[in-house]
Parts: structure tokens; C-alpha cells; sequence
């Protein structure tokens, strides 16, 4: 039973070292520090891989470079989504027009941005299909109730095995010698 209770631990450990690093990519992300991005297709391969999650920084677009990756929004309220940089040129206003690719396959896009562009500073392979399917409540439930039996066979196992009671005939405390 102790090395159940020492496994619930190491996994509540993880579980919660997780959750410290998912609350602070949402506290950047409140802030506009920083934005999270998961990659959902292949069509970035060999660079991202489908579930990866990136954490996207502003940057200047001038700083830019033909052929890096930025990740722009696919709808008026759609996510995030990572692209290829084909040339970018400055608009009215102090805003750019972006040419991105999803992939060499498909046709390209135009994207209108402010002065700065999302780039991705950091990637976490398969974090993103982990976040993507925690969204979903028949994963999130069953890893909810794990997470609360876990946290029951920590609080509930003993922490140290009792010794085991000696007999006062064979020479325990209290025993006459």
C-alpha cells in the first residue's frame, strides 16, 4: 500500500507541476504576453508535428524573415494557427499585410496584422493534443475522477509501515529478562 501511495504522489506531483505551467501560459495569455497555439495538421511537418504546442510571442513584423513561421487567425474569433511566412508589405495605418502558407500544396493567404505578429518562441511536443483532448468531457471527466481517487489513496494510505507488534515472551518491551 505504500508504493501506491508513493506512485499517487509522484503522479499528483506531475499533475500539479502541469497545471502550475498551464496557469501561467494562461495568466500570459490574459495579459497578451504570450498565446498558446496547437498545431492540429501535418501540414507543417517536418517543423511541427500534428499536437505540438507552441507559445506564441509578439514581435515586431519587421523583424521578420520570409519563411518563418507565424501564427495567425483563421476566422474573425478562430484560434491560432500556425503558418509559413511568404512576404509580408506594410498597409495603411501602420498595419501589414501578410502572405502566408498553410503548406507547398496549398494556395496562400493574406492575413492583415498591427505592427507586431504572433511567432512561436517555444514549442512543447504533444502538449497540444494532450490541452485539445482534456476539452473534451469524456476524456475530462475519467482524468477529473483519477485525479480524486488519487488524491483518496494518498490521504487515506498510511504513510509508514507499522512495525510489527513484539510479544512480551519473545523479549519486546516491558519483557522480563
Amino acid at each position: 500500500m505504500i508504493a501506491i501511495r508513493r506512485i499517487a504522489i509522484a503522479v499528483l506531483a506531475v499533475v500539479g507541476v502541469a497545471l502550475a505551467a498551464g496557469a501561467v501560459v494562461w495568466a500570459a495569455a490574459l495579459s497578451g504576453l504570450a498565446r498558446p497555439v496547437t498545431v492540429t495538421t501535418s501540414a507543417m511537418q517536418p517543423s511541427l508535428a500534428v499536437g505540438d504546442l507552441l507559445i506564441a510571442t509578439p514581435v515586431p513584423v519587421e523583424s521578420l524573415s520570409q519563411g518563418a513561421i507565424v501564427a495567425v487567425r483563421t476566422g474573425p474569433e478562430g484560434p491560432l494557427e500556425p503558418r509559413r511566412l511568404e512576404a509580408f508589405e506594410p498597409g495603411a495605418r501602420g498595419t501589414w499585410t501578410l502572405t502566408t502558407r498553410v503548406d507547398a500544396m496549398e494556395g496562400t493567404a493574406t492575413e492583415s496584422v498591427g505592427a507586431q505578429a504572433w511567432t512561436p518562441t517555444l514549442r512543447v511536443p504533444l502538449a497540444g493534443g494532450v490541452v485539445m483532448s482534456l476539452r473534451e468531457p469524456a476524456v475530462l471527466l475519467p482524468a477529473l475522477a483519477l485525479v480524486v481517487l488519487l488524491l483518496a489513496v494518498v490521504a487515506l494510505a498510511p504513510a509508514r509501515a507499522r512495525p510489527a507488534a513484539r510479544s512480551l515472551a519473545a523479549g519486546g518491551r516491558g519483557a522480563l529478562r
